[in-house]
């Protein structure tokens, strides 16, 4: 199941990315399709592109003032679900982590309680990336502990094995 699970992933990065996409590199979905989430933290896309990290943005429609970038790659509301299943991980604000889980993408999410366990690559536990506080810092710690998790592929198989429930 695992296997069927990293080629499909790597065929949706070519489909949305184009086929000269090297399916080893981690992807990032961010959904800010909210207009008021887009404006607050548009900044946080200046730090996807100085960590050279390929980043899906699911915007609203008609949004204006995009950031561009080599590294930023925005998408309609339609590409949204092959979005989650070609992202390795994906950026949500609202609790309910699953909606990103059940495509094997990792979420990077506030902590809610018992039902987000931040990643511990010594235990090898956890089901994801968390922060407590909505603020664009504690989001780029989170998203640069997923992307540095990501280098390990025997963690991030670990991580992704927890996820699917493997």
């Amino acid at each position: 199941r695992h296997q069927k699970f990293i080629q499909e992933k790597a065929k949706k990065k070519r489909e949305l990315l184009g086929s000269m996409f090297f399916p080893r590199t981690p992807v990032l979905l961010l959904n800010f399709s909210d207009a008021k989430k887009c404006e607050e933290y548009a900044d946080i896309l200046d730090g996807m592109e100085a960590i050279k990290l390929t980043t899906l943005i699911l915007t609203p429609k008609n949004f204006k003032n995009l950031k561009s970038g080599k590294f930023l790659h925005y998408i309609t509301d339609d590409k949204e679900k092959s979005a989650l299943v070609a992202a390795d991980f994906a950026l949500i604000w609202d609790s309910d982590i699953s909606s990103v889980s059940k495509h094997g993408c990792v979420p990077i999410a506030k902590t809610n309680g018992d039902e987000t366990v931040d990643y511990n690559p010594l235990l090898e536990k956890g089901n994801g990336f968390y922060y407590k506080d909505i603020n664009k810092w504690e989001i780029f710690a989170a998203i640069v502990r997923a992307c540095e998790t990501y280098q390990f592929p025997y963690d991030w198989e670990n991580l992704i094995k927890g996820i699917l429930g493997s």
